[in-house]
């Protein structure tokens, strides 16, 4: 009878360490709250291999056998509200110093079926994200309209054939079509003052931002074969929404391929303040595509909008683009600890959602996109600010990560007790 208990501890705690790595999580977290639940479950000497797609486990059990346990994960999905609710067992578990078994797998079951929003309310989240967005990049009223309904009718189509559509790539060469279909055919309408800004704000709905994210802060830990293969998953992504959108447009006989690239130049107070209120609710909506508890959302918002103006103004005053990107990276990383610790709560919620408007992947999705279409000197000079985005976030997680903000705010916390 024991026997078949251990198997089940050590099955249920690689179950709660698949969902995390399915739900976008990094490998110490899942490491170290897998490390947790084992203590509390009883097992001692536990030991944990992790990387994006397989997680191998042991420990000796409480007859003092050694046992092992592999599982695969067979593709990640971001779900930060999964995470959250991981994260939230496993502490309760660690508080308590022990747990029923029982228990802990019946709410782990629970976690992996739950249901964060229903139908409308992610189209609603496409609607708004896109609107958003678009404002946010220094668009019209008119384009953030053309772009919001774009995205509304692609959050639809997607819900309505993601079942059916198993391969991402395919799902997203889809949603980019889609896209551009829609995008050129409201501005051949007369809906829309500028094409290519429908498109962006739109397309950054679809722009694996958790993924580069999560690359960046997995190089930053040193865990490279991880991070190179979510690099090379959000690089995918965004080759697929190049293709999708380069090909759709070549159909159309009433639209021409993009040549030129826009230049957001122009910033005056008022500009400054509707785009960083636009870029907020962008984050939000954002967050809700990613099935953010709604608690954090208020939170998030405020974070991505102080994001995008603060590299804006920079932007604006000094257009020196490491510049721009490292100080409100610093912010945003900084914030985001601060956060995950009051609100006792995992980091990656608040830096993968706040930390979008500054990740590279809509400059790659030009680069490709302009190598596609011939225009190689704009193709190359995204990809150049690809790479200094994505070092410059590096090296400013790799800096707040040496702050020891824990202990300084239970100090704190103390002092003021």
């Amino acid at each position: 009878m024991k026997q078949s208990q251990t198997y089940s501890e050590m099955d249920t705690i690689l179950r709660a360490g698949r969902i995390l790595v399915e739900s976008g999580a990094e490998i110490y977290r899942v490491e170290e709250t897998m490390s947790k639940m084992a203590t509390a479950l009883g097992l001692q000497q536990f030991d944990s291999y992790v990387i994006n797609r397989a997680i191998v486990a042991s420990a000796l059990n409480g007859k003092g056998f050694s046992e092992a346990r592999t599982t695969t994960v067979p593709e990640t999905s971001i779900n930060l509200g999964k995470l959250e609710a991981v994260n939230a067992l496993s502490r309760r578990m660690a508080e308590t110093g022990k747990a029923s078994l029982v228990e802990v797998d019946w709410a782990l079951r629970k976690i992996e079926t739950q249901q964060d929003y229903d139908f409308w309310q992610v189209v609603a989240a496409y609607f708004v994200g896109a609107g958003g967005f678009s404002l946010a990049l220094g668009s019209s009223g008119m384009d953030s309209l053309a772009s919001a309904l774009t995205g509304g009718l692609l959050g639809v189509l997607l819900q309505l054939i993601s079942p059916y559509i198993q391969t991402k790539f395919l799902l997203n060469i889809f949603g980019a079509s889609v896209v551009s279909l829609s995008a050129n055919l409201l501005y051949f309408w007369g809906l829309g003052e500028h094409r290519s800004l429908i498109i962006l704000g739109t397309l950054m709905v679809l722009i694996p931002g958790a993924f580069f994210v999560n690359a960046i802060r997995e190089f930053s830990q040193n865990n490279y074969f991880t991070g190179l293969a979510l690099s090379m998953s959000a690089l995918l992504t965004c080759i697929s929404i190049s293709v999708g959108v380069a090909v759709t447009i070549g159909f159309l006989p009433f639209a021409e391929q993009m040549t030129s690239s826009f230049s957001l130049t122009e910033l005056s107070l008022s500009g400054l303040l509707i785009q960083t209120l636009a870029a907020g609710v962008g984050t939000i909506a954002f967050a809700i595509l990613y099935h953010t508890p709604w608690l954090y959302c208020l939170d998030l918002g405020m974070l991505g909008g102080a994001t995008w103006g603060l590299y804006r103004t920079l932007w604006y005053h000094f257009h020196i683009e490491a510049l721009a990107i490292f100080i409100p990276a610093l912010m945003v990383v900084f914030m985001s600890r601060i956060l995950a610790i009051k609100r006792q709560s995992p980091a990656t919620i608040f830096l993968s959602t706040s930390m979008f408007p500054l990740i590279p992947g809509l400059s790659f999705y030009r680069a490709v996109y302009f190598f596609i279409t011939g225009s190689d000197e704009l193709a190359i000079d995204h990809i150049r600010n690809s790479f200094i985005t994505a070092f410059t976030i590096t090296i400013a997680i790799a800096i707040v990560q040496q702050l020891p903000l824990r202990r300084w705010i239970t100090h704190s916390i103390k002092k003021q007790a």
